[in-house]
């Protein structure tokens, strides 16, 4: 009887059920999408471990530490590591990165964080919370982020379209500055949804921007979604 709650990759099966955070596109898109180059790299809030798992798969140098408050998600993440052909790059730890005190300077930190940051008060299950500011916001993986990097270092992360401008000056207050930026719509007519966000810690970068739309019509990924894709997805 197959196990149920199992995202089937390329290269790579997912268990997703125990996790905060069911596996979405704007994980794969992600991990998909970010410079996977460094040889120390940081998962923060990394639910099952998917964003990890890609990076260990793209980059064959890289350890990874993937860490999360929710102990179910580092177990789950802890099984799909010890399973995928990258086991003995790859460690889970359940840790609040607010309190993280590095042994290494990482080359890239890295997380899709929550992106509520009004409505809820006091979520009431482990989703909500997971998907709320008050565990983990961007704002706060760039003001703790940003001084846990190696020189050249870079913090990489997805947002909502309507929050990046906020994110990209709170990074520049930081001293980060914006490498790439790419805008994310499900299709040619509507609104641009998500942001794509990398940022660096040397000055002198000149951003490189662009747009990304996912379905030319319901169902059909665009040529650029299957290219940016096309090493996990199995139907890409």
């Amino acid at each position: 009887m197959a196990e149920r709650g199992i995202f089937r990759f390329k290269a790579f099966a997912c268990r997703h059920y125990g996790s905060s955070m069911r596996i979405g596109v704007d994980a794969v898109l992600l991990g998909s999408w970010v410079d996977s180059r460094g040889s120390h790299i940081l998962d923060v809030g990394t639910g099952c471990g998917v964003i990890a798992l890609m990076l260990a798969q793209r980059n064959p140098e890289a350890h990874i530490t993937a860490v999360d408050i929710h102990r179910p998600s580092v177990d789950e993440a802890a099984r799909n590591f010890a399973d995928s052909p990258w086991h003995d790059r790859l460690e889970a730890r359940e840790e609040d990165f607010s309190m993280m005190q590095p042994d290494c300077g990482y080359d890239l930190i890295i997380s899709n964080p929550p992106y509520f940051n009004a409505g809820i008060r006091s979520p009431h299950t482990v989703r909500e919370s997971a998907r709320h500011d008050g565990s983990l916001s961007p704002l706060s993986l760039i003001s703790k982020g940003c001084g846990m990097l190696s020189p050249g270092g870079r913090i990489a992360m997805v947002v909502p379209y309507d929050r990046a401008q906020e994110i990209i000056c709170a990074a520049s207050e930081c001293g980060m500055s914006l490498i790439r930026r790419t805008d994310v719509k499900g299709n040619p007519s509507a609104r641009f949804k998500r942001s794509l966000l990398e940022f660096g810690n040397e000055v002198g970068h000149t951003p490189m921007t662009d747009s990304l739309v996912l379905e030319e019509s319901p169902g059909v990924p665009t040529d650029e979604h299957r290219t940016l894709c096309r090493d996990f997805y199995l139907y890409y």
